[in-house]
């Protein structure tokens, strides 16, 4: 029988006991929250101008490394969508970035006008400095993926501990594209804020 006591959760982290559960099935509960849940994140960056002091690949990079905000609901994998992986409003969220230094690009530069409910989770995230008279103007395209293809899709960690005998403290801490307990909802059912049992698949 689970059992799970003193949960409590504060902002993007929750912390819980549960007893009853082995180590494989609370093993396949930290897969699952790492590399089993779809979240949005920048894929292709094209780059219309980039006088900045780093070259292409590396801000590409940086800008897909950004946590966004991701809305299950609306949008599907692109291996799930009828487009089949040519891009839609379905399966693809546009985002530019048009800026001119001096001034210190952050993630909140980069805009979703297309698709305002898709954005930068956190807003101060420093992408690049640039200097009097350089320019970044680029587009990108943000998709859902699996923290299992790359770590930019990985939308928070878990963690767990043996506390005494067969009870295990478990830890989950979100990155903000989704909230915390939706990452619980993977493994746990969740009803009126508290989690109530196991559910029957998970991993």
């Amino acid at each position: 029988m689970i059992k799970v006591t003193n949960y409590e959760a504060k902002g993007s982290k929750a912390e819980f006991d549960v007893k009853g559960l082995d180590v494989k099935l609370l093993n396949a509960f930290r897969r699952t929250v790492m590399c089993g849940v779809p979240v949005m994140a920048m894929e292709k960056v094209t780059f219309y101008i980039n006088s900045s002091i780093l070259n292409d690949e590396i801000l590409a990079h940086r800008m897909g490394l950004v946590p966004l905000t991701t809305d299950l609901k609306t949008y599907v994998t692109r291996s799930e969508c009828t487009c089949k992986g040519k891009g839609c409003g379905k399966c693809t969220a546009w985002l530019t970035i048009d800026a001119v230094g001096p001034k210190t690009v952050y993630s909140e530069d980069v805009k979703s006008e297309k698709n305002p409910d898709i954005k930068p989770v956190h807003g101060k995230i420093p992408l690049v400095k640039l200097m009097a008279d350089q320019k970044l103007k680029a587009e990108a395209e943000a998709v859902l993926g699996y923290g299992s293809e790359h770590v930019k899709w990985q939308p928070g960690v878990a963690s767990y501990e043996l506390k005494e005998k067969d009870t295990f403290h478990v830890t989950v801490e979100s990155y903000g594209p989704l909230a915390v307990d939706e990452l619980i909802k993977t493994a746990f059912e969740v009803v009126d804020g508290k989690i109530s049992q196991l559910k029957e698949k998970i991993g």
